[in-house]
């Protein structure tokens, strides 16, 4: 009874991890946006429709992580 107890508590927290993983990733993502708000796009602080525009208008300036937000929130 144990083992299936510990069997479903283990399968539980495998189909969770992709939830988690994905919360952890757009925590970075978030983190990485605020670094490059303040480094490329701090003229429009803090009007926050102009940061996400300058954010999109110099993509190829930003982190990999903050690109990746931003294309996903679209």
């Amino acid at each position: 009874m144990k083992m299936g107890a510990l069997l479903a508590s283990a399968l539980f927290v495998v189909a969770l991890a992709p939830i988690a993983s994905k919360a952890d990733d757009e925590q970075a993502g978030r983190k990485a946006c605020m670094m490059d708000a303040l480094t490329v796009c701090a003229k429009f602080i803090p009007d926050r429709e102009r940061i996400a525009s300058c954010l999109m208008t110099n993509r190829d300036r930003i982190s990999e992580s903050c690109r990746l937000l931003l294309v996903n929130a679209h």
